[in-house]
């Protein structure tokens, strides 16, 4: 199924960055400010040019630390090195072993510790869909970093479409996982930093043009000409002055023809060797914010030359600055060979200009561990080649040495054990000192990185709600962490909050997480709270154990209300009851997976018309999908709001879904208004109840948490127990003693056995309250009217009297059932326990005391003593068949309840039951019969509950369907 965002639907006319509450009643948290010594703004200046806010995230918190000028993530013990070995058609070598490889450093051999191939092949299958309720990193695969750099000062206009087309069709191969940036150098034209929105880089491709200026064809001293000339080569000039100046007819027309040839010469150099110089600073520029992060990142450098003249002190930076910036360079060199062909003079010395012009690139690719691509005819096949030596590489690690963190350039060789392979790897590296960095120094590096972390699992989600007498929006930022690998470490988390604008809307540091962790799911959450303008945001959370395990989440989200009209409401939040319940009550789900067997809902609802709110009521729903009919639902209590006035109310309740099999679903606020429907809010959740709980093996429920079963069971009725063939029955086992002095009570016995209760009230009024009878008499009376405690203290007056007295007993029972007090209710019955023929009924009720109470294999025992007692009892057999289906005894409760259900097919009440037991046994793994047995016999109390109309349709279909997949 798939997956499905919370939403709201209307029908009807009808920044500052502040601590939540570390737990809400499924409620917003409350803003407690700053606690000192653990939590810290991240002091970072805003970046007001990005204009998007996944590629802000990137970069609003640059400037807070110079970069590092380790080229690898180097650690005190090992030094890890980056190498490509392809094959001649650029594809991955992936066998090799540590044994295969030699790593020299300043000529000095090296014992590699490791030697890992890093794959990053596309997968063959798509992964799901994410949902959309929630962001993680949890189907986060290994990512790449690649720019698409383009040397737009040194490729003419209209000569680089193939290229760009080419990259354009590149990308659409990449992984959902990598990111792609655009660079356009010298720098005006398209700029973009890494980002995952693939199709907003292939449409500003299209926008990229050459801007290197043509002379219109008409040259007469081609580039190598030219710039042997401006070096004074005597040999060339007098070739082009025999070829061009031939025509002088005097030695004057030769001079001035000399001189124009030198002008010419001159300002081809200067202006070549120019956008060189401008493409070189660009350059540098682009590695200096490379630089920011350790991440590896792979830059395609597009140009159609880079002439440095034999000058290669020009780049000898190159190899430095592109190791501190962990980037390799591709360069693709566009051939003009076409261009040539066209000009009215093409050059006469067009291989020495091709040669003069790779020259620069040669460096470049040489000097950064990464290969030169001619493309002449189309880009296409450069790009799949490229494709194929991007799928996978070998990271090498190698025991450091104390010389290798001076901060010197060391040189570095690496060989392999294989013929006719290229091996491409760095020709040296600057490990640099090693620093020590504090974990909320790797937290802000983490939210710089444009990669995610997922050495710990995490999932993040938010929920917007309105600030009190603001017009901004409070939103609710929620984290949860996996805590399975490192339970007892330290996590510092931080976040970032970017606009649609690319400016920083909040930011925070959390030193040290002090939530308590979930022993169950292993988790630890984290509950903050921002105050943003309504708008688009992207969400970037971090967060760093005391190991060095990291983890980062990003998410986009529109922060608005839900306008229904006259009415606004805020997201709908959601929790069971399976996780831990803090000071503050439930915490508001993250991933909506849920394994109890209540959901919470709370919503708010806003209005500038108060009468609106007053007449507005609300009911949470549970349902298959945002369309279909409730499965359950109840009716929302509505509370009263802090500052709230008469323009804010709140509403909240639980909803049962302990009967509903594992799968998708919706939670849905529907708001009415004077009854008739505006809207509703919803958010999807799942049931992930595992086999064993949905097959009856449940957790311990908490006191005060509604069972969902009960409504199944039989409530306690205390007019049943004071109908006129139960009291008689227990006035004729008065003892003889009791009688005997019950002369004075005589009247009121009769009344009583009457079933009028007043009247025997009357007619005791002046006896003694030493007569057995009497107080007897007196407790059924004031039980009648509902006086529950002074009714029990009768009846303990009596058990004082005569211990023996079984009814005092009895009908003490029936005061603690009446007052909800089942399990002391229980108590009382079961001293009360008569095996005579006419009181299956004292059995049957502690039997519905204890199903209320949850006590199933208890009522299991009292009821199969009831029925060994009345076999052909039928309250007593469908009782016994219920305890039966709770204990998870599936099968024998479907041996008592198919005959009953076979002469009682409308009993809509034990249909269920008995469709239920069908349902969890299947789901559980144990099934009664024999798969096409068991789906028969549901049909077939299925058709007869449809047929009674059931009032759980809804959720005997939904198992119906789950009984069909199986």
């Amino acid at each position: 199924m798939p997956r499905r965002r919370g939403r709201a639907t209307a029908r009807g006319t009808g920044s500052a960055s502040r601590r939540g509450a570390e737990s809400t009643r499924c409620a917003p948290g409350r803003d407690t400010g700053s606690t000192t010594g653990t939590r810290s703004r991240l002091r970072t200046p805003m970046n007001p040019t990005l204009g998007a806010a996944a590629a802000a995230i990137a970069t609003v918190l640059l400037a807070q630390d110079a970069p590092q000028r380790a080229t690898f993530r180097a650690s005190v013990d090992l030094v890890p090195v980056d190498v490509s070995v392809v094959d001649k058609d650029g594809r991955p070598i992936q066998d090799l072993k540590r044994a295969d490889f030699t790593v020299l450093v300043d000529g000095r051999p090296r014992t590699l510790a490791s030697a890992e191939f890093i794959s990053f092949a596309r997968a063959t299958e798509a992964p799901p869909p994410p949902p959309e309720d929630y962001s993680t990193n949890t189907t986060a695969v290994g990512g790449r970093l690649i720019m698409i750099a383009i040397d737009a000062g040194n490729i003419g206009p209209g000569r680089g479409k193939i290229a760009f087309d080419a990259a354009r069709r590149f990308i659409g191969t990449l992984n959902s996982a990598d990111r792609v940036a655009i660079a356009t150098i010298p720098g005006a034209g398209p700029q973009i930093d890494f980002t995952a929105n693939h199709a907003l880089v292939q449409m500003l491709l299209q926008r990229v043009v050459g801007q290197a200026q043509s002379d219109g064809g008409g040259r007469r001293v081609s580039l190598a000409e030219a710039l042997a000339i401006d070096r004074d080569d005597p040999t060339t000039l007098s070739q082009v002055l025999d070829r061009e100046c031939a025509g002088a007819a005097s030695p004057g027309e030769r001079q001035i023809c000399r001189q124009e040839l030198l002008d010419e010469a001159h300002s081809l150099t200067m202006d070549v060797k120019q956008r060189a110089r401008n493409s070189i600073i660009g350059l540098q520029h682009v590695l200096d914010r490379l630089a920011s992060n350790e991440a590896p990142k792979t830059m395609i450098y597009i140009s159609e030359g880079l002439v440095i003249d034999r000058d290669i002190s020009e780049l000898s930076w190159i190899g430095g600055a592109a190791s501190r910036a962990h980037v390799t360079m591709y360069v693709m060199q566009l051939d003009q060979v076409s261009v040539d062909i066209a000009e009215p003079r093409p050059s006469t010395t067009r291989g020495a200009d091709r040669q003069t012009m790779m020259e620069g690139l040669e460096t470049l690719a040489g000097a950064t561990r990464g290969d030169l691509l001619h493309v002449v005819a189309g880009a296409d096949a450069a790009f799949r080649r490229l494709g194929l030596e991007l799928s996978g590489y070998y990271l090498l690690s190698f025991e450091a040495q104390a010389g290798d963190h001076d901060g010197k350039t060391h040189k570095i060789r690496v060989d392999v054990n294989r013929k006719s392979v290229e091996v491409r790897a760095r020709r040296e590296f600057n490990a640099g000192a090693v620093a020590h960095r504090s974990n909320e120094d790797m937290v802000v590096e983490t939210l710089r990185s444009p990669l995610l972390a997922a050495d710990l699992p995490m999932r993040v989600t938010t929920y917007a709600l309105q600030e009190p007498g603001s017009s901004r929006l409070k939103v609710l930022l929620a984290a949860e962490i996996d805590r399975s690998l490192n339970p007892g470490a330290n996590i510092t988390l931080g976040y970032v909050l970017v606009d649609g604008k690319g400016k920083m809307a909040a930011s925070e540091v959390e030193r040290s997480l002090k939530t308590p962790i979930d022993r169950r799911t292993q988790t630890q959450a984290y509950l903050g709270a921002a105050l943003l303008e309504p708008g688009v945001y992207t969400l970037k959370v971090a967060a760093v154990d005391g190991t060095g395990r990291r983890a980062s989440v990003e998410r986009s989200f529109k922060a608005q209300l839900n306008m229904l009209g006259q009415i606004h409401a805020t997201d709908l939040l959601i929790a069971d009851n399976s996780g831990p319940v803090g000071a503050s009550g439930l915490v508001p789900t993250i991933t909506a997976n849920f394994a109890g067997d209540m959901l919470h809902g709370y919503i708010e609802l806003y209005s500038e018309v108060p009468e609106l709110l007053r007449q507005a009521t609300v009911r949470i729903e549970v349902a298959a999908n945002e369309a279909g009919e409730p499965l359950d639902s109840a009716v929302a209590r509505f509370q009263d709001i802090p500052d709230g006035g008469d323009r804010r109310r709140a509403a909240e309740t639980g909803v049962a879904i302990a009967l509903l099999p594992p799968g998708e679903y919706v939670a849905r606020a529907s708001i009415a208004v004077g009854g008739h429907k505006v809207g509703q809010v919803t958010r999807p959740f799942r049931i992930v109840r595992t086999a064993a709980s949905a097959s009856g093996e449940r957790p311990a429920f908490r006191s005060g948490v509604p069972i969902a079963f009960a409504s199944r069971i039989d409530a306690f009725d205390r007019h049943a127990v004071l109908a006129p063939p139960v009291v008689g029955f227990f006035l004729n086992r008065l003892s003889a003693t009791a009688a005997s002095n019950a002369a004075a009570v005589t009247p009121a016995l009769d009344h009583a056995r009457s079933g009028r209760f007043t009247d025997a009230m009357e007619a005791l009024k002046g006896t003694s309250d030493d007569q057995l009878a009497a107080v007897f008499l007196g407790g059924l009376a004031l039980l009648e009217k509902g006086e529950l405690e002074p009714a029990a203290a009768k009846f303990r007056a009596a058990l004082k009297l005569d211990s023996e007295f079984l009814p005092a007993a009895f009908y003490l029972g029936a005061c603690y059932a009446a007052g909800g007090r089942d399990r002391e209710a229980a108590g009382a019955w079961q001293t009360s326990l008569i095996t005579e023929s006419e009181a299956p009924f004292i059995y049957t009720l502690l039997g519905d005391a204890l199903l209320r109470l949850r006590d199933a294999d208890q009522a299991v025992d009292v009821l199969r003593e009831a029925r060994s007692l009345w076999p052909e009892n039928e309250d007593v057999q469908i009782r016994l068949g219920t305890a039966l289906v709770m204990s998870g005894k599936a099968g024998d409760a479907l041996a008592i309840l198919d005959p009953y259900l076979a002469r009682h097919p409308d009993d809509v009440e034990r249909l269920f039951v008995a469709l239920r037991a069908l349902y969890e046994a299947r789901a559980g793994g144990h099934p009664i019969g024999a798969p096409g047995e068991d789906r028969a016999r549901f049909a077939r109390y299925a058709e007869a509950y449809k047929a009674a109309h059931g009032p759980q349709a809804a959720i005997v279909a939904e198992w119906r369907r789950y009984m069909d997949k199986k």
